[in-house]
């Protein structure tokens, strides 16, 4: 026998609740629970995943696997373990093409403003207190005589059809993470200090996406939205 939400009787209400009541909001969360109600059930709250051995899925395995390792590299260039991309000979040439265009994201904010107005926070989470929790490939902060100025977020994209601003626009990633950084590092700035980069290396595209306050009031109820849904999912099982 199943719930209306199809749950099975393995579930209990009180174990439902529970877990709903213990959950960290994310992106991957949030987009999961939108698109699909089962999809998300299954993932957060019964906890089930799955694959196969399909041509597809192990096509999208080595995409991850790449994806892992160039964020990785990433993270090392910006706590500066990584000095200079051509020295390193345990990666490949396309994988050493794309960093040195990270590299050169890193040289660019320095020559620009300075190392010393420049903080580089690579592979940083935010969490509110209220349980939204956002992990960004990297946040910089900018400052001008000793305040900060600015805040960037960039998101490290690695496949090869080219993001368009109007679709990035929309993304809850981009709603969740823009959210959570002006609740957070840049309270005090002015919206228009606040900025997202989607950068894909293999193409060499950069999507900027600006933020001004409506986008923030539209982003606050687009989420909690989402939340209070989730969290009277327990009323529902009967």
């Amino acid at each position: 026998m199943e719930s209306k939400l199809g749950i099975k009787d393995d579930l209990k209400a009180e174990e439902v609740a529970y877990r709903i009541d213990h959950l960290v909001f994310s992106q991957n969360m949030l987009n999961s629970f939108k698109r699909d109600k089962g999809e998300f059930l299954d993932k957060y709250i019964r906890n089930i995943f799955w694959s196969d051995d399909s041509k597809e899925d192990k096509l999208y395995e080595k995409n991850m696997s790449y994806g892992r390792d160039f964020h990785m590299m990433c993270q090392r260039i910006f706590l500066n373990i990584i000095e200079n991309v051509d020295e390193i000979n345990y990666i490949d040439n396309s994988m050493k093409s794309d960093l040195k265009k990270i590299e050169s994201i890193k040289r660019t904010y320095i020559n620009r403003y300075g190392k010393e107005n420049i903080k580089f926070h690579p592979e940083t989470t935010i969490e509110l207190s209220d349980r939204i929790q956002v992990t960004l490939d990297l946040l910089v902060e900018i400052y001008e005589d000793g305040k900060l100025s600015q805040v960037n977020i960039w998101d490290w994209k690695m496949e090869k059809r080219k993001i368009l601003k109007s679709f990035a626009k929309t993304k809850m990633q981009t709603i969740v993470y823009m959210y959570a950084c002006k609740e957070s590092i840049a309270k005090d700035l002015d919206y228009s200090n606040l900025k997202m980069y989607y950068y894909q290396a293999r193409i060499n595209n950069n999507v900027m996406i600006e933020y001004m306050e409506k986008d923030h009031e539209k982003n606050r109820e687009t989420i909690y939205s989402l939340i209070n849904k989730i969290k009277s999912i327990s009323k529902e099982v009967e």
